[in-house]
């Protein structure tokens, strides 16, 4: 049986069309999906009936602040701040170093926390909603 270690994770981001590259020092991601539900119980039932419906997902990506211009870890943290945003940002979710596990989605950032407390290290958070359909091939 095989198992992943955390540290074997990783996350490419692009804002837009175009080909996804690494975010620098990632330190963590999570992705969360859901599934809504739709009762769909006959009057007379003794028990209830549901189907599923739509699907989607949020989470966040985690990573340490390197000042690094060279890769999307500048548009990723900018994306923010667009407001009528297209939904067109597009995440590789790695769970492995040769990235053959991944999950991949089209997004919408919505929000960022960055951190700064004296002795550690300078850390960013940034939030995520999908938009449209999620592949996964893990």
């Amino acid at each position: 049986m095989a198992v992943f270690r955390g540290e074997e994770g990783s996350v490419k981001f692009k804002n837009g069309t175009g080909t996804t590259e690494a975010i620098v020092a990632t330190t963590g991601w999570t992705l969360d999906t859901t599934k809504d539900t739709l009762d769909v119980t006959s009057q007379g039932s003794t028990f209830r009936a549901n189907v599923g419906g739509l699907i989607s997902g949020s989470g966040s990506v985690d990573f340490i602040y390197t000042a690094a211009s060279s890769n999307e870890t500048e548009n990723l943290l900018d994306d923010v701040l667009t407001a009528e945003d297209p939904g067109d940002a597009q995440f590789e979710l790695f769970m492995d170093t040769s990235g053959g596990k991944k999950v991949s989605f089209n997004g919408v950032i919505t929000g960022t926390s960055l951190s700064s407390s004296v002795g550690e290290l300078e850390t960013i958070s940034v939030s995520f909603i999908t938009n449209g359909t999620i592949t996964n091939a893990v």
